[in-house]
Order: structure tokens, then sequence, then C-alpha cells
């Protein structure tokens, strides 16, 4: 093996490495960032519920955007199947019409 394949074998590995490091990271960030929404509602009194849902719903899909940490749902839902953008106004498909 020459110095060149050993050389993009040790790249590959390290790159593989990263990628989890990354992953684990956007999970545990998801996580804290819905214990924190949940402190802050507790805090508000739920004044500001579907505010806190909405931005907290945002942050973790930045974070963890495969949601591995269960938190939402593909179609933009919660675990309890609210919508997580907190919005309840008609919905649009990916091409942006209203599908209502």
């Amino acid at each position: 093996m020459g110095f060149l394949d050993k050389a993009k074998e040790l790249a590959e590995q390290a790159k593989d490495k990263a990628g989890d490091a990354m992953e684990k990271a956007g999970d545990l960030a998801a996580k804290g960032v819905d214990v924190a929404a949940s402190g802050v509602d507790k805090a508000t009194g739920g004044k500001f519920t579907d505010k806190i849902e909405t931005v907290s719903g945002k942050l973790e899909g930045v974070l963890d955007p495969d949601d591995s940490t269960g938190l939402r749902s593909a179609a933009g839902e919660d675990a309890t199947g609210e919508d997580a953008t907190g919005e309840d106004g008609p919905k649009a498909d990916d091409s942006g019409k209203s599908t209502e």
C-alpha cells in the first residue's frame, strides 16, 4: 500500500468519525432546545406556547434534520401530533400551492 493510499484511507476514517460526532452533537442540541422550550413555556405560564413551539421546532429542524431524537415528524408535527410551525392557516404542498 502506497503513501497516498494510506492517506486516503485515514482521511476517509476521519470523515466518518467526524460525521458521527456531528450527528450526536445535533441530537443532543435538539434535545436541549426541547428541554429549554419546556422550561420557558412553564416559566411564562403557557402564555407564549405557540411561539415557543414554532421557534423550538425550527431550531430542532436545523440541529437534527433527520429527526433522530423523535421530537418531530416528517410532516412538521411534534411528537404530540401538533403542528410544529404554530400556524393555523392553509397548508401548502412542496410546490407552494394551497392544499385546502
